[in-house]
Order: C-alpha cells, then sequence, then structure tokens
C-alpha cells in the first residue's frame, strides 16, 4: 500500500493528450470512473462516450471534443486514484485546459458545470482559430529569454508555453511564426517543430474566446480550494477563488507558465507527482525540469492499482 506519509503532487495534461479509447478501461473497470464518465455523457446530451471510446480519430481530436474528453477522463482518473492513494495530496496543477480538472479536483468547480463550461471553452477557441488563422511551433535547445526577444521584436509573434528547459512553444500570425522558427533556428535552436493545429492558441488572437468565455466564468459560484491550485498565468497558486474567473479568462490569450508551476511545487519540497489522465507529456516535461522528481502516469485502474499495491 502505499505510504500514508507521502506529500504528492497532481499533474494533469492539456489538449493533445487525447486519443481514441481514452477513458475506456476507467469505465469499465471502475464504479467511481463509469460514475463520472456518465454524468459527462448525459451533461453533453449523449454520444460523447461513443465517440471518445470509438472514434473516429478526427473527431476525437476536434478541440470542441478533446478538451471536455481530456477534462472528464483526468477527472476520472483522479477521482479513482484519490479514493485509493494513502498518502497526502499537497497541490494540484494542469496544463492550459489541465487547469479545469485541477480546479475540479480541488473542490473549486463542480463538474457537471466544468464539463459544459470545457466544450464550451473548446468550441470559442475553435471558432476564434478559424476566425483569425494563426501558427504554433515548439522551440527545442533554446533558451526563453532568446525566445522572448526574438518574439517581441516581430508582430503578431508570441510565446504561448514556457514548458520546461529548452521547450518553448511560440504562436502567432502565420507569417510572424514562420519568421519567428527562422530567426529561432538562426539563434541556435536544436529543431524548431510546427505544431499540427488550426490557430493561434494562448495569444491576443484568442480574444474573441476570451470574451465568451468570460461572462460564463462569471456565472460559475467557485469554491475555495481543498488543495493548493497553481494558475498557469501567474506560475504561482491562487491566494483565492474569487481570482479564478479573471485569471482563467487570462490563460486563454496569455502565455502558459508551467515550468513556473513545477518549480514552484518543487521548491517547496514536493518529490513524488502523479500525472492524472492520458499521455504522458507532463511526465517528460517534468523530468526536463527536473530529473530526480519522482512522476508516474495514471489513467487505468491497472495503473492506479500498481502504485497502491
Amino acid at each position: 500500500m502505499a505510504d500514508k506519509n507521502k506529500i504528492i503532487g497532481i499533474l494533469f495534461p492539456g489538449q493533445g493528450a487525447q486519443y481514441v479509447g481514452m477513458g475506456k478501461a476507467l469505465y469499465e473497470e471502475s464504479t467511481i470512473g463509469k460514475a463520472i464518465l456518465d454524468s459527462a455523457d448525459e451533461a453533453l446530451g449523449g454520444g460523447f462516450l461513443d465517440t471518445i471510446f470509438n472514434g473516429p480519430a478526427e473527431e476525437v481530436t476536434a478541440t470542441n471534443i478533446s478538451q471536455p474528453a481530456i477534462y472528464a477522463v483526468s477527472y476520472a482518473a483522479f477521482k479513482v486514484f484519490s479514493e485509493k492513494f494513502k498518502g497526502t495530496i499537497s497541490t494540484v496543477a494542469g496544463l492550459s485546459l489541465g487547469e479545469y480538472s485541477a480546479l475540479t479536483a480541488a473542490g473549486s468547480l463542480p463538474f457537471t458545470e466544468g464539463i459544459k463550461l470545457v466544450q464550451m471553452r473548446g468550441k470559442l477557441m475553435q471558432e476564434a482559430a478559424e476566425n483569425n488563422p494563426g501558427a504554433m511551433a515548439s522551440v527545442i535547445g533554446l533558451e526563453a529569454e532568446k525566445i522572448d526577444t526574438i518574439c517581441s521584436g516581430i508582430d503578431g509573434a508570441y510565446v504561448a508555453n514556457y514548458n520546461s528547459p529548452g521547450q518553448t512553444v511560440i504562436s502567432g500570425e502565420s507569417d510572424a511564426i514562420a519568421k519567428a522558427s527562422s530567426e529561432c533556428s538562426d539563434a541556435g535552436a536544436r529543431r524548431v517543430i510546427p505544431l499540427k493545429v488550426s490557430g493561434a492558441f494562448h495569444t491576443p488572437l484568442m480574444e474573441s474566446a476570451r470574451k465568451g468565455l468570460q461572462p460564463l466564468l462569471e456565472a460559475i459560484d467557485w469554491k475555495e480550494p481543498v488543495y493548493t491550485v497553481l494558475s498557469n498565468v501567474t506560475g504561482m497558486p491562487y491566494s483565492s477563488a474569487s481570482e479564478m474567473p479573471e485569471l482563467l479568462g487570462k490563460q486563454v490569450v496569455g502565455s502558459v507558465r508551467w515550468e513556473d508551476n513545477c518549480r514552484w511545487m518543487l521548491f517547496q519540497g514536493i518529490e513524488n507527482y502523479y500525472e492524472t489522465g492520458p499521455g504522458k507529456v507532463l511526465q517528460g516535461l517534468m523530468k526536463k525540469i527536473e530529473r530526480a522528481a519522482s512522476i508516474v502516469s495514471v489513467e487505468t485502474p491497472e495503473e492506479i492499482k500498481s502504485v497502491n499495491s
């Protein structure tokens, strides 16, 4: 059984972690998982689980499906995990969309409201991407400060994600990102990888999505969290529930400071982490930030059982 004295951090993945069939084992093998995923299906009008369990892949990848799907599966995995885990959860954090999973895990955002909220977030972001097409690229092996300088000198280019040392995502107008990508390569980047996305996420090009989302955020009765929850926008913990609508709105159009989130947890002395939900992206990023950190990815009941055995 897991060490009851272990202090842990829970990390929740963002968009891009989705795959056809995610959550199916939770649904079939866990009463808790089934109840949560059934409530997501009901809240979204039915047919949702059939799509994420069986595809097609292009539908699962669509922003308005992938965001609620990752949110639902992540929360279901967290609930199954937390029912069995005997240690102490200290802090929860999520990458972009994952911040909503973290807030739900901490009791600040009710799941039935959250699933509709993230579906609308995905829909609004997709519409903004269609109306303001853009591009994103991952810059590997170049200091964030140099990337900041390059982007600040190019109209329409922004830093979307500070993910880990040597991995920064740039985003913006297509021509601006092409220019910034070239300049990053010239400045010594090991690789610049164009991302397969339709929009310039986490930039001012998403302003229409922020405007559409803001009244929905403000309509929710946010609760004080039972765990420390980190904000992507500030890189620091929320000081109160009253901050949540404003910072989540800013997150749509601003940089995600994921490396700062992870370094804050490490500075608190948290040594053990669980990436709860689909994929292993956050496991890889944490290892780049601090190789000595212990991090395990858990989604299926089998993976959860192995952690607690």
